[in-house]
């Protein structure tokens, strides 16, 4: 016996009425007295249809405390039928959009990750018809893949994958190829630059200098030959990297005072009547020696001309000479001089700053910086590199 439904019935002979509800068919699973007048039952949705059937005969007050099982869900369904239609249309909507791509993503991988060009793999995306909000059914991610490996160049593998509504295109640029080394080259490796040795690591070649040397820019570091036997020697294209320490100095300069504009307090007010590129001075005063002018435009309403009214004020100003934070000046001074410094390196130089000193001076209102870098850095380069300038 179930326990679908609880009714509280209210009034007098509650066990006549239980009687009759008996001979009827009804079952009940539990009765409970909770007052004089009132019972609780517990029975099935068929028991509890008779019992309510024999209190509205007999004017008894009969009301449902709860229901469970298959009668609540069917009076769920019926107080929300549209639940189920709304489910379903839920369920058409996610199978629409689980059926199309709607994200796109292109990602590179490899050594040469930094090397990939976005924009080209998107445009050939483009050009096969590849766009979000396609239909999944009409892609096919192998012919994808060999499209974009003929479209797109420089790249040693395409590969194509949908996750869902996501296709994921992964793309490795291909690896640069190095430089050839020609061994009958012959060519020596100098100094870019005076410096003390450091280290000295040769690959080919013979090496000139040792560690602890000073060296002049231009002179030989790693000569361009190498020994065949005890009496002959080869060319060959010297190799190697010598690292030395070196110095380069920057400077700048900056004043104590500062020279600001500054109001007086004094002003004077000029008004003049426009017309179309004609003026009228209506009232004037003498202009200042330094001054600040601030000018309004006054139309004249009530008239069909463009009148107008232009009235400037001239504001008297004065130099006013004010003295410099020097701690400031001096930390803005040694950063100018730093970029001065580093600016006498060509371009990609590789080096690191070891020790640096500077030197303040200060000479009637200016403040002069001198400071020297002392670096660390690879100075071996060819003697065209040197020429030009592009170590």
């Amino acid at each position: 016996m179930n326990r679908d439904v609880w009714l509280r019935v209210e009034g007098s002979l509650l066990e006549r009425l239980l009687q009759r509800a008996l001979k009827q068919g009804a079952h009940f699973a539990r009765v409970r007295r909770t007052g004089r007048r009132t019972i609780v039952v517990a029975s099935d949705a068929r028991s509890a249809e008779v019992l309510t059937a024999l209190c509205r005969r007999y004017g008894l007050d009969c009301r449902v405390l709860r229901r469970g099982g298959w009668t609540a869900l069917k009076d769920v369904l019926r107080a929300r039928w549209t639940l189920a239609p709304g489910l379903l249309l839920c369920v058409v909507c996610c199978v629409l959009a689980l059926s199309r791509i709607w994200l796109v993503d292109v990602r590179f991988t490899g050594p040469c990750a930094a090397l990939g060009n976005r924009s080209e793999i998107l445009a050939c995306l483009d050009a096969a018809g590849v766009r979000p909000g396609m239909s999944a059914a009409r892609l096919e991610t192998e012919l994808l893949q060999k499209q974009l490996m003929a479209g797109a160049e420089n790249y040693s593998f395409i590969g194509v994958r949908r996750q869902g509504i996501r296709l994921l295109v992964e793309a490795s640029p291909e690896v640069p190829a190095p430089e050839i080394y020609a061994l009958d080259r012959a060519r020596d490796l100098v100094a870019a630059r005076d410096g003390i040795i450091e280290s000295i690591t040769v690959h080919a070649g013979e090496a000139c200098v040792a560690r602890g040397d000073t060296v002049r820019a231009g002179q030989i570091l790693i000569r361009g030959e190498e020994a065949r036997s005890q009496e002959e020697t080869a060319p060959v294209r010297a190799l190697g990297e010598v690292m030395a320490r070196c110095w380069v100095d920057g400077s700048a300069e900056g004043e104590l005072t500062h020279v600001e504009s500054r109001r007086t307090g004094r002003s004077a007010v000029n008004c003049s009547l426009r017309l179309m590129g004609l003026r009228l001075a209506l009232s004037g005063a003498p202009p200042f020696s330094s001054q600040e002018a601030q000018a309004e435009i006054l139309p004249v309403v009530g008239l069909f001309l463009p009148l107008e009214i232009e009235r400037t004020t001239c504001f008297e100003t004065a130099e006013v000479r004010t003295d410099v934070d020097a701690r400031q000046l001096e930390a803005q001074l040694k950063a100018l001089a730093r970029s001065d410094a580093l600016r006498k390196l060509p371009d990609g130089a590789q080096y690191k700053i070891a020790n640096s000193w500077t030197d303040v001076q200060q000479d009637e209102n200016r403040l002069r910086l001198h400071a020297v870098y002392e670096i660390y850095a690879d100075i071996a380069v060819t003697r065209d590199a040197l020429i030009e300038e592009v170590y």
